[in-house]
């Protein structure tokens, strides 16, 4: 009994550590954030765990007074989710009910009692495309992509792009068929580009502080970035075979709220 107590314990400190991270007060952003606010009139917790799924361990967990609300931001993660409510007590809290909720939540609201009420976002897009287009570069413009997600980073190249052309990349649907993404998470997104081969070659790279990831110099790659072994800690994926070698990459801007397509222009 005494060990239980103990892994439980251990479980709730590691969920509140993890909301930590993942949540945050802040503006409107491409998958927007979920509002949550406590009316029950009582000190509450809730924690967010993935959906229709039994597991000790939440995605994180947050204590608000009553009154109190917070932001819980996505980080792209654009999927249905389960709310587990809590009464806050001083040895360990007792569990009162929990909710699965769709992909397009935007506010939750505890309420007195068993009372609870969500409102959901309308329009919010499912797919994203990135358009690419060369203005000026008669050579033409070699670019890769980088796409960060809580499901993985990856970096798939080469494309290239003509002289006043531009190139729509699917983006969701490309992570979906190589990587099984759901659709309606959007990827923070990198690029790395350059003119002709050669030493006149122009360049597009990041600067100090800006992620490094790995590409193929030479032909046609799609490389997972970092070892996925369910720490969250991002260890590199080895960047050794050959061509291979790590380029720091420019973020890319994310579209507007209900925008189903951004931009990359050179």
């Amino acid at each position: 009994m005494k060990k239980t107590r103990v892994l439980y314990l251990v479980a709730i400190i590691f969920g509140h550590l993890l909301f930590t991270h993942y949540i945050s007060a802040q503006s409107l952003e491409t998958n927007p954030p979920v509002s949550i606010k406590n009316n029950s009139g009582e000190t509450r917790k809730i924690c967010i765990h993935k959906p229709k799924t039994i597991t000790l361990f939440a995605i994180g967990c947050v204590e608000l007074k009553k009154g109190e609300s917070i932001m819980w931001n996505r980080k792209g993660v654009f999927t249905p989710f389960k709310v587990k409510i809590y009464k806050v007590r001083k040895v360990i809290d007792k569990y009162l009910y929990a909710r699965d909720l769709p992909a397009d939540t935007g506010k939750v609201i505890i309420g007195t009692g068993g009372r609870f009420g969500f409102s959901r976002f309308k329009n919010i897009r499912k797919q994203y495309t990135l358009r690419v287009c060369n203005t000026k570069y008669s050579g033409g413009v070699y670019f890769v992509l980088g796409f960060e997600t809580n499901y993985g980073t990856w970096t798939e190249g080469w494309w290239n792009v003509k002289k006043d052309e531009c190139k729509n990349i699917p983006v969701s649907k490309r992570l979906k068929e190589k990587h099984n993404i759901p659709y309606g998470t959007f990827p923070r997104t990198f690029y790395y580009a350059r003119t002709y081969y050669g030493a006149e070659s122009l360049y597009w790279r990041g600067g100090e502080g800006d992620n490094k990831f790995c590409v193929n110099t030479k032909k046609a790659f799609n490389k997972l970035q970092f070892k996925q072994d369910g720490t969250g800690i991002r260890t590199p994926l080895p960047c050794t075979a050959e061509n291979e070698n790590f380029v720091k990459f420019r973020r890319l801007k994310d579209p507007s709220i209900k925008k189903e397509m951004y931009y990359l222009t050179f």
